[in-house]
């Protein structure tokens, strides 16, 4: 993810700051957080630029006191910019979003937050975008990108500072009992798994994306003694480089929310570049 923050002259060290924790935060609840917080992907700015403010910034797992690069970060970084810059949109006025995705006051504090540096400031402007390099310093392909000018982001605070006083945002308080929804023949991706075996409920170190629900790394469980995560896990491919698995399951919901992920049948093992 690429963020260019120009504010048409000097900026607050110490603001920049916060804006960066803001985006930190807004990450973390919506694509980071695990029940392990030592390895919950955390975000990493990896290049600075001068005159504007640019930053690259990248998802990592710190590990053992080092920060790996996280597994499919380019599913998660894709959605991460689109989720952000629907939240500015939203609060500009540029996009009405349908009422199950309302932005939370968490996020309305986190993106007036991000945005703070530039409010206010005549010429003011931001820009993000998802990018792919084809080298490490080579050539960079756009995929996604958002702009946004003095006076969308003017708006968009003074949105977010009505809305922070209407008691109608969503509230983080579970309103709704747990429920289930059936997933058949969707992408799932380790983010962590043990060759231990699968674990049908209780707690687990096991971790995934199923992008098609969620962009975050949510616990996996598996239908007992039918050795599922063994056929996963137990063979020659390592399950956290480049593979694929098609599986059947049952989302675990709270509040609408996936919490977890249940595999009940696993279709096709698909490896690398397959």
């Amino acid at each position: 993810m690429i963020i260019r923050l120009d504010p048409g002259g000097p900026i607050d060290l110490e603001g920049l700051g916060a804006s960066f924790a803001a985006l930190a935060r807004f990450y973390a609840r919506h694509h980071g957080q695990t029940q392990d917080a030592d390895t919950s992907p955390r975000l990493f700015i990896s290049k600075l630029e001068n005159g504007s403010v640019i930053a690259e910034i990248v998802p990592y797992i710190v590990m053992l006191g080092q920060a790996v690069p996280f597994m499919q970060q380019a599913v998660v970084i894709a959605n991460f910019t689109d989720r952000v810059a629907k939240v500015i949109r939203a609060f500009s006025g540029a996009e009405i979003p349908a009422k199950a995705e309302l932005p939370s006051k968490d996020d309305a504090r986190d993106i007036k937050e991000f945005i703070k540096p530039l409010v206010g400031r005549r010429g003011a402007d931001l820009k993000i975008s998802h990018a792919r390099f084809e080298r490490h310093d080579g050539e960079k392909t756009t995929i996604l990108e958002y702009r946004f000018d003095e006076t969308e982001l003017n708006r968009a605070t003074l949105t977010i500072d009505a809305e922070l006083a209407n008691p109608a945002l969503p509230s983080p308080q579970s309103e709704q009992p747990p429920s289930t929804k059936t997933i058949h023949e969707a992408m799932l991706f380790f983010q962590q798994a043990s060759r231990a075996a699968g674990k049908s409920a209780g707690r687990t170190g096991d971790r995934a994306i199923i992008p098609s629900v969620s962009e975050k790394p949510l616990p996996v469980y598996f239908v007992k003694d039918a050795g599922l995560k063994e056929q996963m896990v137990q063979g020659q491919t390592n399950p956290l480089t480049d593979t694929t698995y098609i599986i059947d399951a049952e989302v675990q919901l709270v509040d609408g929310e996936p919490k977890g992920y249940v595999v009940t049948h696993v279709h096709r093992v698909i490896e690398g570049d397959e």
